[in-house]
């Protein structure tokens, strides 16, 4: 189906829709794009409507990256943008009196060739490597946020009796009960989307939710979904008086929000690599240990904000290093099921904050790359976790800037491209957000130095 028949058909399911969001995915995973007429998204098909070819590579302020070379020295030119298939669905968050849809793209060279350090551009060609060796990831995300006060950077207050969240709250149904019309809007709206959520629960954190999609063989429709499904989070919740954030870290005594992925791998007939009726069996093992060796190169993909390493504290069920094991929630590498049909990895490595389509390249490159490569993991550890057990993970933003800059893996697996973008993009946010003196070094050194 072309994009006009997709148009021509959600027309007349939405005629009463008279706007469209038409926006890409940038490589902090921020959607950036313009509100236009419905009737100018029948330019899609044929290239007619166009971005600056730089707009995934702004910083989070969004502001050029110099370092990057890709827009004042070229005279940051326009490119043609290609609609991404199935993400054309309406907006349900939006006022009701001016229903609005949304769309979207992924923006390319002025020459109309793909630019290679956009985010889904990278994940595709990961993608493909899959596809030549024959192997089909089968994948999910989970989505971890925090609803927040709309107005203060405050946890929210109850619905129900009006009092602030301050306490833990894991799968607590009183809180799932109060915040439900919040919880199935989201739902609904995702869904209308083409993002399924299979689960929505409570969580650690006070305001803290937890959404799973349903698994697929689609790592890109995996990655557009949770794109929708942000969105819709974002959207349903301002529509209620809340906001959402998928910072990974905003409050410091609690844990932190996370994007966690589940994998198997399917052969050509179709069957699941990890099972043979004993696990982990010698597939599974090689697949931990691909992304255990190739984790630290891509840590600043899994964290990609100063923020970011505030969750990764010991006892807060976040990973400081490259260990695995069955069922271990603290483990960077999650085995949930060892064998069955249901036998799968969980990669748990990366924030709430991390963009979804570089995250699932990386653990996907990592993952063929353990495959192809056939390399034994350590032995599996269980029980309580101590320093020391496995290799140590970059657990500052330089430090992790400095391992992906220089990684061979993912200069190899990702791009060169995408490995120089995004790396001056994190320099330029980190010179930034270093010039800033806090107000807790101020309260701290003022008056006492």
């Amino acid at each position: 189906m072309t994009f006009s028949d997709e148009l021509a058909a959600f027309r007349a399911a939405h005629p009463k829709i008279r706007h469209a969001e038409v926006f890409c995915v940038d490589l902090n995973g921020v959607c950036r794009g313009k509100l236009v007429p419905i009737s100018a998204l029948e330019k899609l098909d044929a290239g007619g409507m166009k971005l600056p070819s730089s707009t995934v590579g702004l910083d989070l302020f969004a502001d050029d990256v110099y370092e990057a070379g890709l827009a004042i020295q070229t005279g940051d030119p326009d490119g043609p943008v290609t609609p991404v298939p199935g993400t054309l669905g309406p907006m349900m968050w939006a006022d009701a009196a001016h229903p609005v849809a949304q769309v979207q793209v992924v923006p390319n060279l002025p020459d109309g060739s793909l630019a290679e350090y956009d985010p889904r551009n990278v994940l595709s060609r990961v993608v493909a490597r899959w596809a030549e060796a024959g192997l089909t990831p089968v994948m999910a995300l989970e989505q971890e946020f925090f609803l927040i006060d709309a107005r203060d950077p405050l946890p929210p207050k109850n619905p129900v009796t009006g009092e602030r969240l301050q306490k833990g709250q894991v799968y607590d149904l009183d809180i799932t009960r109060a915040f439900a019309p919040i919880l199935h809007g989201i739902q609904e709206a995702a869904l209308a989307l083409g993002a399924a959520a299979e689960t929505l629960i409570t969580e650690f954190g006070y305001g803290q939710f937890e959404v799973n999609l349903t698994h697929g063989p689609d790592p890109l429709a995996a990655a557009d979904h949770m794109i929708a499904l942000r969105r819709a989070i974002r959207g349903v919740a301002r529509q209620h008086g809340y906001d959402a954030t998928f910072m990974a870290k905003p409050w410091g005594d609690t844990v932190g929000s996370g994007l966690h992925l589940h994998l198997s791998v399917l052969d050509a007939d179709g069957r699941n690599v990890f099972d043979d009726g004993e696990g982990p069996n010698a597939k599974m093992r090689h697949a931990i240990a691909g992304c255990l060796v190739h984790m630290a190169d891509a840590m600043l993909i899994f964290a990609p904000h100063l923020n970011s390493y505030r969750r990764f504290i010991p006892g807060f069920l976040a990973p400081v290093e490259a260990l695995w094991a069955i069922d271990h929630r603290g483990t960077a590498v999650r085995v949930p099921e060892a064998s069955g049909t249901a036998a799968r990895i969980e990669h748990r490595v990366a924030g709430g904050d991390a963009n979804p389509y570089l995250m699932t390249a990386a653990v996907l490159a990592a993952t063929l790359s353990g495959l192809q490569e056939a390399n034994e993991p350590p032995a599996p550890v269980s029980g309580e976790l101590h320093p020391g057990l496995g290799e140590a993970l970059p657990l500052t933003w330089q430090a992790a800037q400095a391992r992906f800059a220089e990684s061979d893996f993912i200069r190899a697996w990702l791009g060169g491209s995408v490995q120089h973008v995004f790396s001056a993009q994190k320099r330029q946010e980190c010179a930034k957000l270093l010039a800033r003196v806090t107000d807790v070094e101020m309260d701290t050194y003022l008056r006492r130095l």
